[in-house]
């Protein structure tokens, strides 16, 4: 059943602490209506810690929380969900018949889903996983169901990102309006989350999910390191493998990242520098603290494993190469990138 009695308020899936934030800052704006009402998934801990983190900030006016629970089914009036490439969502918009459909941001995989959805050939999967048979089976049938309801006049896409003016166009001939925002709701709040020293590097999930290698990872941050105290912003889904190590690195205060960077790095200021591989959070934060020094870095071929597809690599990317740390440590050239064809 659907998890909303009041026909008018939009309802919003989120599956994690981004699209959370994605789904208040589009309220914020108005693309969501006079009432939203926010669904999250259960068992998601770090969704459960930014709640709580909102909460006792303040959420904005005409939002509804309900408790943690499963994706909606049968849900017919207007909808937002974040992640388009997962399952739930495929299977929710196989399962509903919503009025409107908004895509919010996931990160800079918002791409990825438009491309799935003005390219040809592009599959609703995220680029680099292999799906079983019933599983590509799902994402095509979403797929379908997202362009239909394009070819409609009911999909609409919210962001925070820039996305190239050639997607923008073929966005529009498909019939899908896109929407953006600055994070105004966000940079309005109280900026009392400061990292405790002067360079930040954001952790990265990319060697819990073995697309690279940990020792190179592990050997930069040491690099940095031994330059002048850090704190190192661990990305949620990060585990021993890279937290262990540096743990015992000295000069490496480690903070666990259980509220998205966006809410506990938004007091960083002209004296603050982060440093990090690809991430949506160098977008995001660029926006919500434009005075601190921000440095993202391709990742050097080396380091990569070697299942990793090329589709995956050209998707993680600098927006910006800024390589500023070569006389440091030189496998950081973005010369050495991923060296895959973006064509």
């Amino acid at each position: 059943m659907s998890a909303v009695t009041d026909s008018q308020a939009v309802l919003a899936w989120v599956e994690s602490p981004f699209q959370l934030l994605g789904a208040l800052e589009a309220h914020s704006t108005g693309a969501l209506g006079e009432r939203l009402v926010i669904l999250p998934r259960q068992g998601v801990e770090p969704l459960a810690r930014t709640i709580v983190e909102l909460r006792r900030l303040g959420l904005p006016s005409g939002v509804s929380l309900l408790p943690p629970g499963l994706a909606p089914h049968r849900h017919c009036g207007p909808l937002a969900v974040g992640d388009a490439f997962s399952g739930a969502v495929h299977r929710m918009l196989l399962q509903s018949s919503p009025s409107t459909l908004v895509l919010l941001d996931d990160g800079r995989s918002t791409r990825r889903v438009m491309d799935a959805l003005v390219l040809p050939g592009v599959p609703l999967i995220r680029p680099h996983i292999t799906p079983s048979p019933p599983r590509a089976l799902l994402a095509r049938l979403a797929l379908t169901k997202l362009k239909r309801m394009a070819s409609r006049g009911r999909l609409r896409v919210v962001t925070a990102l820039d996305l190239p003016a050639a997607m923008i166009e073929a966005a529009g001939h498909s019939g899908i309006p896109i929407q953006e925002h600055s994070f105004g709701w966000l940079r309005s709040l109280p900026g009392d989350a400061t990292p405790a020293t002067e360079t930040v590097v954001l952790g990265t999930s990319l060697v819990a999910n073995d697309l690279i290698s940990a020792e190179p990872y592990l050997d930069w941050v040491r690099a940095i390191a031994r330059d002048g105290p850090l704190t190192y912003r661990a990305h949620r889904r990060e585990n021993e493998r890279t937290l262990g190590p540096l743990a015992q690195c000295p000069g490496v205060f480690i903070e666990t990242g259980q509220v998205p960077a966006e809410l506990s790095l938004r007091g960083m200021t002209a004296r603050h520098r982060v440093l990090t591989l690809p991430t949506t959070a160098v977008s995001t934060l660029r926006l919500i603290t434009p005075e601190a020094r921000i440095q993202e870095f391709a990742v050097p071929e080396s380091w990569w494993r070697s299942h990793v597809p090329c589709a995956a690599k050209r998707h993680l990317v600098p927006d910006r190469y800024q390589p500023n740390l070569v006389d440091q440590f030189p496998a950081l050239d973005p010369s050495t990138g991923a060296n895959c064809s973006r064509a």
